[in-house]
């Protein structure tokens, strides 16, 4: 059953911006930038919805993905879509990363974000009635 996660505009990144880049950033942790063939230049671990407002943006998560950690992992881009995080939260993300060969998504989501259900986008207006991502 596919979750969500609302992505907010942080300072001058859009929803869609930010949202993209999150979605792209955990792909490249599997599939470094340096190593991607050409097909592989626009891809992304979850897909990325619009709210009908045309202004939301929200990821189509699974908390139990397993990602795969490859040994050039750059985690820079991905942490800095999070400027919320402190310091110590940040070293905590990318050590937890570096140190695993793999992990399950939900791990990784930071404590200042929250993992909707279908029931709660349709209620705000989300269209996720045909979005559904097989575990």
């Amino acid at each position: 059953m596919s979750q969500y996660i609302i992505v907010l505009p942080v300072g001058l990144l859009t929803s869609e911006v930010r949202a993209k880049a999150i979605a792209r950033e955990l792909y490249n942790i599997s599939t470094p930038v340096a190593i991607q063939h050409d097909y592989q230049k626009e891809s992304t671990v979850f897909d990325v919805i619009v709210h009908p407002d045309g202004v939301q943006h929200a990821l189509v998560i699974q908390t139990d993905y397993i990602i795969p950690v490859h040994e050039q992992a750059n985690l820079e881009k991905l942490v800095s879509m999070f400027p919320e995080l402190t310091d110590q939260e940040r070293v905590t993300l990318t050590g937890y990363i570096h140190t695993n060969k793999a992990f399950p998504f939900g791990n990784i989501v930071p404590s200042t974000v929250t993992v909707r259900d279908a029931e709660y986008m349709q209620a705000n207006g989300w269209d996720v009635t045909t979005i559904d991502i097989e575990p």
